[in-house]
């Protein structure tokens, strides 16, 4: 993205942002964990109660042996009187149910939360895509209208952006024309979403094979004035390969790979933004984590597909589809 952003800084001179390029470090894998094991305690009154009853009819052996046994069955209803016992101690796994904190969850009931991470969030920016085309009031679909910068070495072309089946797709059209939309407010989109602090989270499907992964496509963050307002490519390709990368006035800090094969599947893949630090989720897993020092200016969101002398692929097949975009605080 930083190379992209540089040569922004050509077609938008007057906006003042600029870029350096990004490189790619070693694979890192992901491990998941899961541990829990929960046990339960009967409790049963009622032998104890059988035993005490039992010597009662001791005495009567020596007078009437016969009648002994007559009494036994008379007594056999006492255990049976404290069989409802049981019945009442039943409700006792209740407390589990009250004391489960779900109380925390009911708050959102209904309302997406992030992946992998908790807390009690309050969801600020949505776009499921499920209209029939692109939301102009949360996106522009170029960089930095009206005429359209460039963006990793493509001009960026609202013809290559589209929404259906409810979805986003960008596309790469040639090795010159490129895709791009972003809530940057002066790029014309709407309100323009921006934040400081938070989680943003994208569900993208991106192109490729098993030999790796098409183009130069990317989901990142960025301020209006780089690199002081600092950038952040939660997922971005590069060479093939998925990366995670951070720059900002004090250089470049690339993350490097994140190892996996992240073609032709859905996955999620999000920011978890705080006051001197950033981190990064595959699906729910941390996968990077990072200082900043762009002193949480007022970030806004970007996707786009541009060209890359790796894999490159044009048409259909270069589509990065979006199933949505959320951010909460």
């Amino acid at each position: 993205m930083a190379a992209g952003l540089a040569a922004a800084v050509l077609g938008a001179a007057s906006l003042g942002l600029g870029v350096a390029n990004g490189n790619e470090a070693a694979d890192v894998s992901r491990v998941a964990s899961a541990a829990g094991a929960g046990s339960e305690v009967q409790v049963q009154p009622t032998p104890s109660a059988a035993v005490q009853s039992a010597p009662a009819p001791a005495p009567a052996p020596a007078a009437a042996p016969a009648p002994a046994p007559e009494q036994a069955p008379s007594q056999a209803p006492a255990p049976a009187a404290p069989a409802p016992a049981p019945a009442v101690a039943a409700p006792a796994p209740q407390p589990p149910i009250a004391v489960a904190p779900a109380s925390a969850p009911l708050a959102n009931s209904g309302t997406p939360m992030p992946a992998g991470v908790p807390g009690n969030w309050t969801m600020t920016f949505a776009d499921d895509f499920n209209g029939s085309g692109l939301d102009s009031g949360k996106w522009s679909n170029c960089w930095f209208s009206p005429n359209c910068g460039t963006m990793n070495k493509v001009a960026t072309s609202p013809a290559n952006v589209s929404v259906a089946n409810g979805n986003l797709a960008l596309s790469l059209a040639s090795s010159s024309s490129g895709s791009l939309v972003s809530t940057n407010p002066k790029g014309g989109a709407g309100t323009g979403y921006q934040f400081t602090t938070g989680y943003v989270e994208a569900r993208i499907k991106f192109p490729g094979n098993a030999n790796g992964l098409y183009n130069w496509p990317a989901f990142w963050t960025t301020g209006q004035s780089w690199p002081a307002t600092g950038e952040n490519d939660i997922a971005e390709v590069l060479q093939g390969k998925m990366t995670v990368n951070y720059h900002s006035g004090s250089g470049s800090h690339n993350q490097g790979g994140v190892g996996g094969n992240w073609a032709n599947e859905y996955h999620t893949f999000g920011l978890h933004r705080m006051a001197n630090s950033s981190d990064v989720y595959f699906d729910g897993v941390k996968v990077k984590s990072y200082p900043t020092d762009d002193g949480n200016a007022p970030q806004y969101i970007v996707l786009n597909v541009g060209a890359s002398s790796t894999n490159p692929v044009y048409g259909p097949q270069s589509q990065l589809l979006v199933d949505y975009v959320r951010a909460w605080q």
